[in-house]
């Protein structure tokens, strides 16, 4: 990953103080059972629970190698945040697989109760022993089932993995750029440089490319089992083309974490603001600008997120972090952008 001393901005990039004036959508902004999100008043909040888990990874990944954020897998830095498009049916065989695997635990014991049944009864044995004999069997063997899978779906998990790798390994330039092209195609990003967003639609459309400002965000209600949970949409103004299946829509409890997570995404696209202070883009401040300049004032440690006692600042400053998040009057934002519609 190549460094430079100074961000370039282009001509396009987002300033919440200069939205430019914008044509009037095809339909109404307001959705039912979606809250619409607000342009450029920031709280300054970043996610906490977001906070937290990257935090953790970070350090994780900091002690296994200091320069960890230096290989193209790290999707997060000073010039885009990239993403996959969710790939739903991969997550399904993943799930699956711990089902299936208990059912071939299970079909062992089964069959082999099944065999001696049939055994016994070929043998004239008393009936009865022999079903009783036979349900044990099987009881005995769904137990052990549940015990072997319980401590050995993972291991196994793995040991496939490791395999196919060793099997694909002659194939693996080929597969490289098949990957390769298959990233592209599913890849999409905010990029803070340019002020474009590239959001990845379905195998055969090509990524829907447009500025940061065209692209609403509201707080999408989720009904599952346990009950209302939160996520994060996006919505392009003008096709009415919506986005929901990102690693930046994350399921969670509250709707103040949706909030400050658009919070935190606006003021990365700002070029006129510091990069938000999270862990995933703490190796990088210092490649931007604006970003550079508010640390050399503030006297924020280049390492801070990476030397720090998590659990310490979970107690204390992350506590009331927490507590900020939640208590802030989000419904009292005003939006920058809805002004300039129409003009």
């Amino acid at each position: 990953m190549s460094e430079s001393t100074s961000s370039h901005y282009g001509p396009s990039t987002y300033r919440a103080g200069a939205i430019p004036p914008m044509p009037e959508p095809p339909k109404k902004r307001d959705r039912i059972g979606e809250e619409l999100l607000p342009f450029g008043d920031y709280a300054g909040i970043d996610p906490y629970q977001q906070l937290c888990e990257d935090a953790e990874f970070v350090q994780h990944q900091d002690c296994q190698d200091k320069a960890f954020y230096e290989t193209d897998d790290w999707w997060w830095d000073h010039q885009r945040i990239r993403f996959l498009k969710s790939q739903l049916g991969f997550s399904l065989i993943l799930m699956a697989f711990p089902f299936f695997y208990f059912c071939i635990l299970v079909a062992i014991p089964s069959y082999l109760s099944f065999v001696f049944l049939s055994y016994a009864q070929s043998q004239g044995y008393n009936s009865v022993v022999a079903v009783l004999t036979s349900y044990a069997m099987l009881g005995g063997g769904l137990l052990g089932a549940i015990v072997v899978g319980a401590y050995t779906c993972q291991t196994v998990m793995n040991s496939l993995f490791l395999l196919g790798s060793a099997l694909l390994k002659p194939f693996r330039k080929k597969l490289s750029r098949r990957a390769n092209q298959y990233m592209e195609n599913r890849c999409s990003e905010f990029n803070r440089q340019t002020g474009m967003v590239n959001f990845a639609q379905v195998k055969k459309k090509p990524p829907l490319k447009a500025p940061f400002v065209e692209f609403d965000g509201y707080v999408e209600r989720v009904v599952q089992r346990g009950g209302v949970f939160y996520r994060l949409m996006f919505v392009h103004r003008y096709t009415g083309k919506q986005f929901n299946q990102t690693s930046l829509s994350a399921i969670v409890d509250h709707k103040h974490e949706v909030h400050a997570t658009w919070d935190m995404l606006q003021r990365y696209m700002d070029v006129s603001q510091p990069m938000p202070d999270v862990p995933r883009l703490e190796p990088f401040r210092h490649l931007d600008s604006t970003t550079a300049e508010h640390d050399q004032k503030t006297g924020r440690d280049p390492r801070f997120w990476r030397d720090l006692d998590l659990e310490a600042w979970k107690t204390g400053e992350g506590a009331a972090h927490l507590n900020a998040q939640v208590e802030y009057p989000w419904d009292r934002q005003r939006c920058q952008l809805t002004p300039q519609l129409g003009k």
